[in-house]
Formats: structure tokens, sequence, C-alpha cells
């Protein structure tokens, strides 16, 4: 067994420059090559690594010079949501596990690619939803397996998340959430709910979702925000969001539970995942 792993890393705004410093304190972790579409990204990263003591990593805009590098064992993916899977399938199909960040597959087709893929190859892919390790989810995992709760009833959780500042200066910050608030209506944040209550009610592990359906609110958040902050509305001052504030989704399993997924991120709000389980012997409900 390797003492150490040779990394890629594909995508570096907040999210990928960040899990690159916390990679970049880990001693069994080799950082070989950095990529952003940007190149003052890379720029940045490499000088991050460089002024922390790090040999300098291969920097690139074209995350295929990545996958092509001689000794890469796995690469990290922090792109935009669009990005992931084609990356991903990309680099198991030259061999090399792929770990992408929350948001996965944009489409029910790309979920197919990536099952057909390792079908194909053998090659791995894990998306990194870091709530499924949260201490209170994996707290709860353990309550549920202990039967502390009893026969598990209804779960809900929510992506309770003020990020109207987030989307609205998304051009600015080049951030992709907002075209994406633009183009889409859509639960598109479910994961971090929803990979929790999926461990714990055993999906794949005989039992599976069977049945779903979504409602959702009318979108006037985003559009009142920008009437309210005069610098966005030369950009975004006639534009219509289509993603609206409050998503709901209803999700039947086979052994007859039943979870409420809430996406919440278009409205005033303090930040909550809202995990809720309840049995027949009790319940464990965060705050909402």
């Amino acid at each position: 067994m390797k003492n150490s792993v040779n990394i890629g890393i594909i995508g570096l705004g907040g999210r990928g420059t960040g899990m690159m410093s916390v990679m970049a304190k880990m001693e069994d972790i080799n950082i070989l090559a950095v990529c952003d579409k940007y190149p003052d990204r890379v720029d940045n990263a490499v000088k991050i690594l460089v002024d922390g003591g790090r040999p300098a990593p291969m920097g690139t805009v074209d995350y295929n010079e990545v996958l092509d590098m001689p000794g890469i064992d796995s690469v990290y993916i922090a792109t935009d949501w669009e990005c992931h899977v084609k990356i991903a399938i990309d680099s198991m199909k030259k061999g090399i596990p792929a770990a992408m960040e929350v948001g996965g597959a944009y489409t029910l087709d790309e979920c197919w690619e990536l099952v057909h893929t390792y079908e194909e190859t053998g090659i791995w892919t894990m998306m990194m939803e870091n709530c499924c390790y949260g201490e209170r989810e994996m707290m709860v995992h353990n309550m549920v397996r202990e039967g502390v709760l009893g026969n598990i009833v209804f779960c809900s959780g929510q992506y309770a998340h003020d990020l109207r500042d987030e989307v609205a200066y998304g051009e600015k910050n080049r951030h992709y959430r907002l075209r994406n608030y633009i183009a889409r209506n859509c639960e598109n944040y479910p994961t971090h709910e929803l990979g929790p209550i999926a461990k714990l009610l055993g999906i794949n592990y005989g039992n599976r979702f069977v049945s779903m359906s979504t409602v959702c609110s009318k979108a006037a958040g985003m559009e009142d925000f920008v009437k309210q902050h005069k610098d966005l509305k030369p950009s975004l001052g006639s534009t219509k969001f289509n993603q609206t504030d409050i998503v709901k989704t209803f999700i039947k399993t086979e052994k007859g539970e039943l979870i409420e997924l809430t996406l919440d991120t278009c409205l005033p709000r303090f930040y909550s995942r809202g995990f809720t389980v309840r049995g027949t012997k009790g319940l464990y409900q965060e705050d909402g």
C-alpha cells in the first residue's frame, strides 16, 4: 500500500481553494496539479502552495492535462455544477478515481452515464457530501442503528441558506449560481440533507426511493434583492429569475418512510439544515 496519494485539483473557486489548503496540511497527500479555467485562480493556488512550503504543482487551464499527467492517483473536482460529471467520467475512463463536489449530476442522463462508466471501467467516483460525516448526523445514524428512536417513520431536512448576495454578485465573483438561478427552477442542492437521511434509512442497502413529488413557491426574493441594490440594476435590473424561493420535495421509500426536503436560499433567514428524524420511540430535531 502506498504511503501517500498524488492528487490533482480541478476547480479553484472558494471551495476548491479551501479544500486545497486543507489537503496541503496533510503529509500523506501530494498535490501534483491544480487547474481552473481562470488563469489568475491557477496562479493564486500555486502561490498558496509554494508559500506554504509545498513543491510547486503543475498549473493549467485544461483539465485534460491533469488527467494525462503521469502519477496522478485521483482528482478532486470542485468546478461549476455543469462540469462535474463530464470531468469525472473523463477521469474514470483514464483509470483515475474521481471525487466530485456537491451538485453531482446535472441531469438524469448524467446519473446513468456515471453508472455505465463505472460498469465499463470498474473505476469509482464519489460525491463529497460532507454532511454525511457531521457529528450530529453521525450521532443520529448511530441512534437509529441502536434502535433508540424505534421504527423510523419520517425524516426531513433543508438547505436553508440566504444566498442572495452570492447569487446576485455572481458575475463579479464568477460564481455559477447566478446563471443557474436565472435559467433553472429545481431542488438544486438536496444532498446536504438527503445524504445523511439516505444513510440512516438504508437506501440501496435493502431500501430504496420509489416515488417523488416536488412543489414550489413563486420567485420573488432575488428580484426584490436586486431592486434594493442600485449597483446591481445596470446588469440585473430587468432579469427574471426562474429559481423559486421555496422548493418542497416529498420522497416515499419502499419500506414506507416519508422524506421531506426543503430548498430555501432566496429569502432572508438564518442558516439551518433542519435535520429531523422521527420514530415510534422518539425524535431528533435540529433548529429549523
